[in-house]
């Protein structure tokens, strides 16, 4: 398992860039992320340095390289050999950005971005949970290793959901149904600005959302229209099954029985964060009847995903599945746990950007 865990980390852990260590030979390159998807160090390996020059031991440095709290960065020589490894301190939250020259000031501050910003191809993705961080590298890991992407043909983004901007919000104190609503609405006006943004630069511009954030893709076509090139919505839901939206508008621990149809629901949890991000995720689909809202929408350019064992958001309904089908959507049908959506996404990705 340990070993487990260290593969993954290293997977979601490395970052390309150019070598900008002085106590790095130059001699020397980085080890681009689908390399060292197929070698990992071994447990003593060395030399390992912070980003300072000091010297650093590896089996310390470990469980917060697993934790992501650190960022490993391999360096290799001509021949592939592992010969160095920094550790680099995560982007504090308020330091996250989108390296995008000329962007304006508010929508830089909107995500984290990597890859070739002068690329005609956008990739905008909505994160799941929710969660009140932002992922940075392991969404790189995410994009490059389980999507299969080559950064240098695309800009790819992770927005910034706006519970994310001041996690301490989500964690104090329990919120309101209409501050749940509210985090939502500014969300969804994020992400019409940056497609927007990125379409008044003459970019083809991507949507791609898993969970919760396939929920916040289709609460943008109803409420900005079609504006994107393509969508990418992952194991989410079209008309979240009442009883559990109700049960998370309220705090409550809810689910599906094996056959993804029957909800089972729970206790309120004890702790505030928990409730909070279950009131944030029922905002956007307990009142949402989105074959409702979208009956009047070609949705052509969508590639729906679902999963026919998701035991978290239930699997679609034939409903669901003919509504899609009638406004021309692609919809593919995986038998996957929901948290494990991440290994068809290459074949989504595939599928929205051959269209």
């Amino acid at each position: 398992m340990k070993k487990i865990i260290l593969i993954a980390s290293f997977l979601m852990g490395i970052a390309a860039q150019s070598q900008e260590y002085s106590f790095i030979s130059d001699s020397l390159k980085l080890l681009p992320l689908q390399e060292l998807a197929k070698k990992r160090p071994p447990v003593d390996f060395e030399p390992v340095y912070y980003e300072n020059g000091t010297k650093a031991v590896f089996k310390e440095v470990l469980p917060l390289i697993q934790e992501q709290k650190l960022r490993p960065l391999m360096f290799v020589d001509k021949d592939g050999n592992y010969k160095a490894l920094v550790v680099k301190n995560l982007t504090k939250n308020e330091d996250i950005r989108l390296e995008y020259e000329n962007i304006p000031e508010k929508l830089a501050k909107s995500g984290y971005s990597f890859g070739n910003p002068e690329s005609d191809k956008v990739i905008i993705y909505l994160q799941g949970g929710p969660v009140n961080f932002l992922n940075t590298y392991g969404f790189e890991g995410l994009m490059n290793i389980s999507g299969g992407l080559d950064e240098n043909d695309f800009f790819l983004v992770n927005m910034r959901e706006a519970h994310t901007f001041h996690p301490e919000e989500t964690e104090k104190e329990e919120i309101s149904w209409e501050r749940a609503k509210v985090y939502n609405k500014t969300t969804n006006k994020t992400l019409f600005e940056l497609i927007s943004f990125f379409k008044s630069q003459n970019k083809k511009v991507y949507v791609v959302g898993a969970s919760y954030g396939s929920f916040v893709g289709l609460k943008s076509i109803v409420d900005n229209k079609n504006i994107a090139d393509g969508y990418l919505l992952m194991v989410g839901r079209l008309d979240m099954t009442e009883e559990v939206s109700k049960a998370y508008s309220k705090g409550l621990k809810a689910k599906f029985e094996s056959d993804a149809i029957t909800p089972i629901i729970g206790e309120k949890s004890d702790n505030i964060y928990t409730v909070n991000m279950r009131k944030i995720a029922s905002a956007i689909s307990r009142d949402e009847k989105y074959t409702e809202l979208l009956k009047d929408t070609d949705l052509s350019n969508l590639t729906y995903m679902y999963s026919d064992i998701d035991q978290n958001v239930g699997k679609l309904t034939e409903h669901e599945i003919n509504f899609l089908k009638s406004k021309n959507a692609e919809v593919r049908r995986i038998s996957v746990e929901h948290g494990k959506w991440a290994n068809h996404l290459k074949e989504g990705l595939e599928l929205m950007l051959n269209d």
